[in-house]
């Protein structure tokens, strides 16, 4: 287990300087940046597919037409293979938001997901039955959900449910590539005690991970300034309130961390939405956006005003202007770059307790699988 394990720590506490080994790399052969990330993506595949096919002709059928040992077929290897490749593809290609540096960085995302599955099902493939797979699946989905709310809690660095699911489907993609390569003995559903208990656990461990990620992250509320005007927040009025109140002289104490292992203040990452949002609405004369915006700032986030910069007199009667002295009669902000759902957490996690023990149970019942089957 030493390295999946160690892959795994290097990639979850080696986010937050990521971006930073990326802006050097870019900074340093800023003509060559993107050929350097795209090569190695690509040689990544290029290696993958070369040791599969290796693999692959080493169990062709001999003579007598006996086809390697193992529960499944050469051919459903070669299907796995290519579900892998065209899942890996064609989940790119509908996530893909047209930008080269993103889709670069979630195309690396596969290469780095796929090499801890291939790892952690390496270290677990000996197991009599599927529950090495199954354990392997649920250790590099954690993984990507302890990267990415690493990511969430330091500065310079965003984590959200989209790329747990990246990260998921890349664990997915590289689960089917090991099991094509290297076949369970058994694909039976785990029987044995020990195998049904240690499955039981991965998963329980995994569904309180996934709803503590999405509590932390993506529950919220919805914020009225008793006018015309709601967004969305991971805090309330009244913690809004408070936060604006104290954030000024903390600050002014102790500025806050802008990259590396530390803590971001998510009330100033907020505030610096609103604020990229109030300013790209003026550059695109979205007139009422940007009223808006600027609203939330003075109503809510002062603090961050006053370091980013507040409007002047003459920009505020231009937008009043624009908008012939008349504010919108409603603003809803789109300022948030990832969604905050606003549900009532007990309601949250009593249907999250509900989903892991029904999980847990159809686990520990054997998923209704009692005999090993061979596919050919």
């Amino acid at each position: 287990m030493f390295l999946p394990l160690s892959a795994s720590l290097l990639i979850v506490f080696g986010s937050p300087y990521a971006g930073e080994i990326r802006s050097e790399l870019q900074a340093a052969a800023p003509d060559y940046y993107r050929s350097i990330v795209v090569g190695i993506v690509i040689a990544a595949a290029v290696i993958a597919i070369i040791a599969a096919v290796a693999q692959l002709r080493r169990f062709q059928p001999d003579s007598t037409g006996a086809e390697a040992p193992g529960p499944l077929s050469i051919r459903i290897r070669c299907v796995l293979i290519a579900a892998a490749v065209a899942i890996s593809v064609g989940y790119a290609r509908t996530v893909r938001t047209g930008e080269p540096e993103v889709d670069m960085v979630e195309a690396f995302h596969f290469v780095e997901y796929g090499v801890v599955a291939w790892l952690f099902y390496r270290a677990w493939r000996g197991r009599p039955d599927l529950s090495g797979a199954l354990l392997a699946a649920c250790a590099g989905i954690a993984v990507g959900i302890a990267d990415e709310w690493v990511q969430w809690m330091v500065p310079g660095r965003v984590g959200e449910m989209h790329d747990v699911g990246l990260n998921a489907v890349a664990v997915v993609c590289g689960l089917l590539y090991s099991t094509a390569l290297h076949p369970p003995l058994s694909l039976s559903f785990p029987r044995r005690r020990a195998s049904r208990g240690a499955l039981c656990a991965a998963v329980g461990v995994l569904c309180v991970a996934v709803a503590g990620f999405v509590d932390r992250v993506h529950i919220g509320h919805e914020v009225h300034d008793g006018q015309a005007v709601v967004f969305r927040s991971r805090y309330d009025a009244p913690e809004l309130a408070a936060a604006a109140m104290s954030r000024g002289a903390r600050w002014d104490a102790s500025p806050p961390p802008q990259r590396g292992f530390s803590r971001e203040d998510h009330y100033l990452t907020e505030g610096e939405w609103h604020v990229a949002r109030r300013d790209t609405a003026i550059g695109t004369a979205e007139w009422s956006a940007a009223w808006g915006e600027n609203v939330i700032l003075e109503r809510f986030y002062a603090p961050v005003l006053d370091r980013s910069g507040r409007l002047s007199i003459e920009q505020k009667a231009e937008i009043a202007r624009r908008l012939d002295g008349r504010a919108p009669d409603r603003y809803v902000s789109d300022a948030v770059p990832y969604p905050i759902y606003v549900v009532r957490r007990s309601l949250f996690w009593m249907t999250a307790v509900l989903v892991g023990a029904a999980m847990v149970w159809f686990c520990a019942r054997g998923g209704g699988a009692s005999e090993s089957l061979r596919v050919s």
